[in-house]
């Protein structure tokens, strides 16, 4: 079975409705590979022509999908307000130290490392931020230890410990 979207036609009969347009339900039902519905089209939009984004409807947000700088394609949403969110395409590493840059650009870094009670410079792992750096915290491993965090640079922080040598984790986020 192939979904028509042809039929129903405009000039249709209300009696022939039934008839004509039960081929397009088995379709549906069957999930045969031709029905492809404008609303729920998730098809690379550039090759198909469409426009690249599609105009905001009021109460609405639409997904859709489009390429990439590299030619993959994505998924997008946008809402009534024109606001186009990228859904796809971030990054995880799932390891300590991690990272996960968001398909928007915001970043999460985690890791652990050592504190003395004097101020260290730390680097953070996996290469930082692109950008910058807006939050950092954590908290000592196994002990009720107090750490103290201070912004250097998009790449560096500073760490203190209350008292003796705690290892801590820390989670810091920035685009």
């Amino acid at each position: 079975m192939v979904f028509d979207k042809t039929k129903p036609a405009n000039t249709t009969k209300l009696r022939n409705v039934g008839e004509v347009i039960r081929p397009n339900w088995d379709a549906i039902e069957a999930g045969e590979a031709t029905f492809k519905p404008q609303a729920l089209n998730l098809a690379d939009r550039d090759d198909a022509g469409l426009a690249s984004n599609p105009t905001a409807i009021a109460h609405t947000i639409i997904l859709y999908s489009k390429q990439d700088g590299d030619s993959k394609p994505q998924a997008y949403a946008i809402d009534p307000d024109s606001i186009i969110t990228k859904l796809t395409g971030g990054s995880l590493t799932d390891a300590s130290p991690g990272k996960y840059v968001m398909p928007n650009g915001l970043t999460f870094i985690w890791g652990s490392a050592a504190a003395t009670t004097a101020w260290l410079e730390k680097t953070f792992a996996l290469s930082g931020f692109a950008n910058n750096c807006f939050h950092i915290s954590g908290n000592a491993i196994g002990s009720t230890e107090a750490i103290g965090y201070e912004f250097v640079s998009k790449t560096k922080f500073k760490v203190k410990g209350s008292s003796g040598t705690p290892t801590f984790y820390y989670f810091a986020i920035g685009n």
